[in-house]
């Protein structure tokens, strides 16, 4: 091959080598080592739930035979976003990507990255664990559609030939199983269940008829929720953008889509102030080895408009200062440096084996 490239750990030899690096640009006929810093990638989770109203048979004479008012007159479907969850998770940036080559001067033995291509560390132990990415929603088994049941009406009224003998007949069951249902607990009956889960199983048929013969009247609302998966890497400050938008027809929709309203994400990352010390007389390195990152703290949150749905703090290094690993520590063949490599931070750097 043209470019020898390794891709997990780089074992130099013990006779000790020195590392150059330079801007992601493949030397020719050389081994080289390409790593790269981590950026931020948001992975957004969205709950959307679907309601659909479905009047009831009897709707017209539910203010008749049971004095109901909030009766759905007519079939309709809304979507509302129940919650909103952030999972951050790091991905190779391409413009903090580098390579290193060998050279002559300075001893560094292992270049550890992870599965990714992110730097891990100098001198310490190889990935083991393998990183977890978030995953989408799984898919949902398929709901059959319900198949309709006969009324628990008697032969009377089952054969009537209006809807509004219908309508009466269920009426007059719904206040049986209410008259029912109230001689158990007040126990005015000739006979008591044998036991209270007896009882309980008694109670529970009744408050299921009745609900199936009351929804004829009132109708019916069936919910689903539905988990969008979104990503974002977001590469500057964002201030009300609009991340979706939610539409009363299809739901979730694109948010160039205009059909839907607009809900906003904001990300607001902290300004880094850091300090600079004045050379002391010495010649600085012409070339730094390796860097790392100092993340920038940054506030992410999401809204409609109106209300906060969404609000967290993540350490996101794109909008950090990439910092150079002082030379002096790498000419240590003993030294170990780890490196967080969902940040790029620079979390220890420790001397002897």
């Amino acid at each position: 091959m043209k470019h020898a490239i390794l891709s997990v750990a780089l074992l130099l030899t013990a006779g000790g080598l020195a590392l150059a690096q330079e801007k992601f640009e493949l030397p020719a006929n050389e081994p080289a080592l390409v790593y790269s810093l981590p950026r931020t990638e948001l992975c957004v989770e969205v709950d959307v739930e679907k309601v659909t109203e479905i009047p009831g048979e009897f709707c017209q004479y539910s203010g008749r035979y049971l004095a109901e008012k909030d009766v759905i007159t007519e079939e309709k479907t809304s979507y509302r976003v129940k919650e909103v969850r952030v999972h951050a998770r790091a991905v190779s940036d391409p413009a903090r990507t580098y390579v290193l080559t060998a050279m002559k001067d300075v001893p560094m033995q292992h270049i550890a990255v992870d599965r990714r291509g992110l730097l891990r560390g100098i001198n310490v132990p190889p990935e083991t664990a393998t990183h977890k990415l978030p995953q989408g929603p799984q898919p949902k088994p398929e709901v059959l559609p319900a198949v309709d049941k006969p009324l628990p009406l008697t032969e009377e009224y089952m054969l009537a030939s209006s809807v509004s003998k219908m309508a009466e007949g269920a009426a007059r069951q719904i206040y049986r199983i209410r008259e029912s249902r109230l001689s158990l607990l007040t126990a005015d009956v000739d006979q008591l269940p044998a036991d209270g889960e007896s009882l309980k199983t008694m109670l529970k048929g009744m408050d299921d008829m009745e609900k199936e013969l009351t929804e004829l009247f009132v109708g019916t609302k069936r919910s689903e929720v539905r988990t969008h998966m979104l990503h974002l890497t977001p590469a500057a400050a964002m201030k009300d953008e609009v991340l979706f938008r939610l539409s009363p027809i299809e739901g979730l929709v694109d948010a160039n889509d205009l059909s839907g309203s607009p809900f906003y994400i904001n990300v607001t990352p902290e300004t880094i102030d850091t300090y600079q010390p004045k050379s002391a007389g010495k010649k600085a390195s012409a070339a730094q080895p390796l860097y790392s990152v100092l993340p920038a703290t940054t506030q992410v949150s999401i809204s409609d408009g109106k209300d906060v749905l969404f609000s967290r703090s993540f350490s996101m290094p794109q909008f950090g200062q990439t910092v150079p690993i002082p030379a002096e520590l790498l000419q240590n063949k003993d030294v170990r440096i780890y490196i967080d490599e969902n940040t790029g931070r620079l979390v220890t750097v420790a001397s002897g084996k």
